[in-house]
């Protein structure tokens, strides 16, 4: 959300948040930088990696059925 990737704040091919990593991040200046300058509405500037687009989600949900879901 603030411009960093996943290989910066997470665990090796994981979503597991790497609290050492983290930790580095936060006692840089830059991090309350970013957020100071964060804004929640508006339209996002930067690149969309390939699976933040819309038709990547539906790919993904189109093996799926409601039947199956429930």
């Amino acid at each position: 959300m603030l411009g960093y990737s996943r290989e910066e704040v997470c665990e090796r091919e994981t979503n597991k948040l790497h609290f050492k990593k983290v930790r580095e991040i936060l006692r840089d200046n830059e991090f309350y930088d970013k957020m100071s300058g964060f804004k929640i509405q508006g339209q996002k500037n930067g690149e969309f990696r390939e699976f933040e687009r819309l038709r990547f989600l539906k790919e993904n949900m189109s093996k799926y059925d409601d039947e199956g879901l429930e």
